[in-house]
Order: C-alpha cells, then sequence, then structure tokens
C-alpha cells in the first residue's frame, strides 16, 4: 500500500516504542481509548489487547478499509478529518465519562490539533501523543524561553504536560525529516493555575505574543496601559516572553475590574 505524506502520515514501525507509548498511557480494561492517526494499526492491536473499547480516527479511506479487515468489530472506525470529529461527543456516545487519548498527530496540523485536544479536556483523562519534537519543546517551555508561546500557555493551563522520550526518523516509515518528541498530558492532574477568564486569557496572550519582540506595553497597546500593568505588578519594559501565565492571569483580573 502507497502511504500518503500529502496528508502528514509517517507510520510509526519501532516496536519497542510503540510498547512505550502504550505503556506510558496507563490503560486498564475497563477504559476508552480514542486513537488519532491509526495508520496500518500498528499501535491499534496493543490498545485492543489491554483497553475496553477502542475507536480510532483515520482521514485515509484505504487505511479504514485495511483496519476494517484487520480488526472488526474490536476497533470502531471513523472515517474522517480529526478537526471535523466532536471529540466530547464521540466518547459520550461510547458511555464513557473519560477516555485516554493516544495519537501520532500529523505535523502540519499539531498546533491546531492540540488546541482541539485540550478544548475537550473535560473528557480525557490523560493524553499520550507523538508530535515534532520542536513542537513538544514549545509546549513545555518555561517564561524565558524563546520558544515560550501562545501553544505553553494553552498547554500548561489545561493540563500537565511532561515530555516522556525522543524518537529519531528511523522509527518511522516513511522517515520524516524531523525528530519527534512523546508527551504526556495528565488532564487529571491538579492545574498550577487558577484562571478567573480563559478566554480572556488566551486574548491577552495572543495579543501579545503577535508582537513578542516589543515590550509588553507597546505589544498589548490598545488592550492595557501602564496603570493595569502596575496593578499587575508587570514592567511594562519586559518582553511577552519573559512574563509567567500567572502574570498574564494579573493582568486580566486587572482588566476585568476596569
Amino acid at each position: 500500500m502507497k502511504t500518503k505524506t500529502r496528508l502528514g502520515q509517517h507510520f510509526l514501525t519501532n516496536g519497542a516504542a510503540i510498547e512505550r507509548i502504550v505503556e506510558a498511557a496507563q490503560i486498564e480494561k475497563e477504559d476508552l481509548v480514542v486513537e488519532i492517526g491509526p495508520g496500518r494499526g500498528a499501535l491499534t492491536g496493543l490498545l485492543v489487547e489491554r483497553a475496553g473499547q477502542v475507536v480510532a480516527i483515520e482521514i485515509d479511506g484505504a487505511l479504514c478499509d485495511l483496519l476494517s479487515d484487520r480488526f472488526g468489530s474490536q476497533v470502531k472506525i471513523v472515517s474522517d478529518d480529526v478537526r471535523r470529529v466532536n471529540l466530547p461527543a464521540l466518547v459520550e456516545t461510547s458511555k464513557s465519562e473519560k477516555a485516554i487519548l493516544v495519537g501520532n498527530l500529523p505535523y502540519h496540523i499539531t498546533g491546531a490539533l492540540i488546541r482541539q485536544i485540550t478544548d475537550a479536556r473535560r473528557v480525557w483523562k490523560r493524553a499520550v501523543i507523538t508530535v515534532q519534537r520542536e513542537v513538544g519543546q514549545r509546549m513545555i517551555a518555561p517564561p524565558g524561553s524563546k520558544i515560550y508561546g501562545v501553544l505553553s500557555v494553552v498547554t500548561q493551563v489545561r493540563c500537565v504536560a511532561k515530555r516522556l522520550f525522543d524518537l529519531p526518523p528511523t522509527h518511522f516509515y516513511p522517515r520524516p525529516k524531523v525528530h519527534s518528541s512523546v508527551l504526556m498530558l495528565d488532564f487529571e492532574a491538579n492545574s498550577a493555575y487558577d484562571i478567573a477568564d480563559e478566554r480572556r486569557l488566551f486574548g491577552v496572550v495572543r495579543a501579545a505574543f503577535q508582537q513578542r519582540r516589543k515590550m509588553v506595553r507597546n505589544a498589548l497597546s490598545g488592550v492595557v496601559d501602564d496603570e493595569i500593568l502596575m496593578e499587575a505588578n508587570i514592567d511594562g519594559r519586559a518582553r511577552p516572553e519573559t512574563i509567567s501565565i500567572d502574570g498574564f492571569e494579573r493582568i486580566c483580573r486587572a482588566l476585568a475590574v476596569r
């Protein structure tokens, strides 16, 4: 079967890495597992052995047929672009309160999928995802890092994220031009942040990082003024990448009482 790299598909073929991913997911017999991008079913086979239910979302019709032939009724196959799938509804119609997500995310849509997955955080216990290494680094980057930005804030507000291990290109077919990382996203861990209004927070963060090289007073001009920054105990001369999530939240709380 020809692979369709135009869809961003690089199939994980290393058996040891596959086993490490499944072990990291901590799957029990009663669990529902949602797999994004099952490809030819290398991970799916182990998921079926561990989980009570497996739902696989695959965009490639030919691969859906292959999976159906291989697993039959053991796997519910959703033949669609995951970006069009209502993930909470998918979990709820499977009669489960929460599910475990496993996925080798296509590189070209990873950012959008991370937002979609974390938007649906109420239906996940945890997620074990494979992403481009640079994306994984951005997700867990701390304030002060050159790669700390919107994706860092969105991820860290909504879950506890941890890099588990890296994967070289040789573990995939066809080989990607980049290294990958496997991350654990824990949606049941206690959040380190007390966020009053997520929408307001993310709006301020996006505005700040659109001009990340400017001082925050200039990057957020039209949104906040020096008085609000003073109330939030933020130095207006600071760059956006130096401001912690708590710092951005203080800005939002100062805005809220205006």
